[in-house]
């Protein structure tokens, strides 16, 4: 699943690059029943295909991450979405990846590192920048960022080329850029260390009041937990739960 911050990433890299078809998302069933964030709808006159390991809403096709039946170079461009952490061997599957992906061809990938663990149905890992840079080495262009604090960050996402240059920054990413602005002023809260911390007591049915450093919330728009289901508010974080896993 696809919370608005990846959202926006994955708009915003449509309009930074030319994103070949089919475009194919890794990790793509819609596990919670009111979630309507499908990237699909990111690619309206594009051949989009969604798999994952399982059947269920946004699922076109059966897919193993670890052994996909995709041919080689058949993906124009990749989406493996909050999907890594849940996949037995994940280094496998960005192998896999590279090897559908077609030259000339985008993978995107993002993962949580300081995150409440999650089924979906298992969750195995936790990713820093350099171990997403690790798994998009076999590519030959990569660009990595963390989200949140520096050596702590909540969500961190990269993007490889196959036999093309991406030219991307950290600066490309208007939406990534807010956000890390946001977090670095922390409005209306005290800074701990890595930990921001709202000072009060919080109103019933509300986050807990100790933040984690890389508490991502919409700048102009605050999740209300009470009135939210399936999201992740611990710590301050407003987000919602990753989508199913592509390998058991």
């Amino acid at each position: 699943m696809a919370q608005w911050l990846i959202t926006n990433f994955i708009a915003e890299l449509e309009q930074l690059l030319d994103l070949p078809e089919p475009v194919v998302e890794f990790g793509s069933l819609q596990v919670e029943p009111d979630q309507v964030n499908d990237l699909r709808l990111l690619f309206p006159s594009k051949r989009f295909i969604g798999t994952d390991f399982r059947p269920g809403p946004g699922v076109d096709r059966i897919e193993d991450l670890r052994a996909l039946t995709f041919g080689d170079g058949e993906v124009g461009t990749a989406l493996c979405i909050d999907t890594l952490e849940h996949c037995e061997d994940p280094l496998s599957a960005c192998r896999e990846l590279h090897r559908v992906l077609r030259p000339g061809g985008v993978c995107a990938v993002t993962s949580v590192m300081w995150f409440a663990i999650h089924a979906y149905p298992h969750d195995y890992w936790r990713f820093t920048p350099e171990g997403i840079r690790l798994l998009l080495s076999p590519f030959d262009s990569v660009w990595v960022r963390g989200i949140g604090h520096p050596l702590l960050p909540t969500q961190v996402v990269g993007v490889g080329g196959k036999s093309r240059e991406l030219e991307l920054s950290d600066e490309s990413f208007t939406s990534l850029s807010r956000l890390q602005e946001h977090w670095h002023q922390a409005p209306g809260q005290v800074r701990f260390g890595p930990v921001h911390v709202s000072p009060g007591r919080p109103p019933q049915g509300s986050a807990p009041a100790t933040r984690r450093s890389g508490a991502l919330t919409e700048p102009s728009a605050r999740t209300n937990p009470a009135s939210t289901t399936a999201t992740s508010v611990t710590a301050g974080i407003c987000q919602s739960q990753s989508s199913g896993a592509c390998a058991a």
